[in-house]
């Protein structure tokens, strides 16, 4: 199904990628020989976290977590000029959408919803 494009919101970039890892310190030596820049660990959600840097600016989130957690990839963000006016677009169009809401840990306002094969898509308000 294509569905045409009248939302106004405007896609600023991509913001981040989330994955789920259950070696924290292998992971971030994996991705810095992949040539990203190690910026600081973190707790986020309550579990120690890292994240890196990409030389064109893309942000790697890791968050560590148990096997039984099923590690991988968790979600995708793109940055937003409004988050608000387009989870009301989002909603008009049909589309279920969790937020807005503040997150602490990132001090941003974000909303949150699936694609139509289930992938988690995060849209992050542009500070």
């Amino acid at each position: 199904m294509v569905c045409d494009n009248d939302l106004t919101m405007k896609h600023i970039s991509t913001d981040h990628i989330h994955f789920f890892v259950t070696d924290l310190d292998a992971a971030i030596e994996f991705y810095q020989d992949l040539g990203f820049e190690f910026i600081h660990k973190l707790e986020h959600g309550g579990r120690e976290a890292a994240q890196l840097r990409s030389a064109s600016g893309l942000i790697i989130d890791l968050n560590k977590t148990r096997a039984s957690d099923n590690p991988g990839y968790s979600h995708y963000a793109m940055l937003v000029d409004e988050v608000e006016k387009t989870c009301e677009e989002l909603k008009a169009k049909g589309y279920e959408v969790d937020g807005p809401v503040y997150n602490k840990d990132s001090k941003r306002k974000i909303i949150t919803l699936r694609d139509p094969n289930g992938f988690l898509v995060q849209l992050v308000e542009a500070a």
